[in-house]
């Protein structure tokens, strides 16, 4: 009896999906389709999602956990409206920045909350002719950054990963880690490097800089599996791509990979997911 027992509780155990490293997901354009992908999600995550308030956030975040008890962190993803920049970064409309990076700092209650800054130029790239507000804009980004531990808010700032450090801090595309707090997540989206390159190369460059990463405490970014705002970067990657990615992935212990985006999830890219880090 007792040997049924512990058979059953092993086989339960055995049954759920485990994973070494966590799969989480951007959410550029939360919509009524958003709530049907995450059904789809049968293990613990978290979603980055794109709002344009933090009402709208709030919102989305309620709807995100009732519907799916797997989402165990939403993050709040801040972008203006696409003629203030759209991303935030020092050639983005002060105003815009101030109102967004203000609601956060002011909110009432004061409750612990995820922050994502996607530090990229600006999708309207005729602003990138006008320095007049960039010196005060990023001593407002900085300022929001350095002040976030005391105003119960962890920052997550997204940078380009093919880019140095070095180049990206000036232009206020980068924060050091050390010194500000902050989580970063470099961004290394596959299907644009393969375009070009053969895939051998593109998977030695990614393990080199998943290695760096995990020494390094950085999140990476994988993708694509469905577009985003920028209608330019079409190519997305096909399922047995991003399975090979996690394997690596899981290979060097990295912490946790964020796919974009949730939207292009299905069974093929679910099925993906639990092979490569099987």
């Amino acid at each position: 009896m007792r040997f049924a027992f512990f058979a059953l509780i092993f086989a339960v155990l055995w049954s759920i999906p485990t994973m070494a490293t966590q799969v989480s997901f951007f959410e550029e354009f939360p919509n009524s389709t958003t709530f049907e992908k995450i059904a789809l999600v049968d293990f613990d995550t978290k979603i980055y999602l794109a709002a344009k308030s933090m009402s709208e956030f709030e919102t989305y975040e309620t709807w995100l956990k009732v519907a799916n008890p797997h989402v165990k962190d939403v993050v709040y993803w801040p972008v203006l409206e696409k003629d203030e920049g759209y991303w935030i970064s020092p050639w983005a409309e002060p105003e815009g920045l101030e109102r967004l990076l203000g609601e956060i700092e002011n909110r009432k209650d004061k409750k612990p909350i995820g922050v994502m800054l996607d530090l990229e130029l600006p999708l309207k790239r005729s602003m990138l002719f006008s320095f007049k507000n960039f010196k005060q804009n990023k001593q407002r980004v900085e300022y929001f950054i350095g002040k976030a531990v005391g105003n119960g808010v962890s920052v997550y700032t997204v940078e380009k990963s093919y880019i140095p450090d070095f180049v990206l801090e000036p232009l206020g595309l980068s924060y050091d880690s050390e010194k500000f707090g902050n989580k970063k997540i470099k961004m290394f989206y596959s299907s644009y490097w393969r375009r070009s390159l053969p895939d051998s190369i593109v998977d030695r460059i990614l393990e080199g800089k998943m290695k760096k990463y995990v020494e390094d405490g950085i999140i990476i970014g994988l993708g694509k599996i469905a577009l985003g705002v920028n209608p330019k970067r079409k190519r997305i990657n096909m399922p047995e791509i991003l399975e090979q990615e996690l394997k690596t992935a899981s290979k060097y212990g990295v912490e946790e990979a964020i796919l974009f985006r949730l939207e292009g999830l299905n069974e093929s890219y679910l099925k993906a997911i639990h092979e490569g880090l099987a």
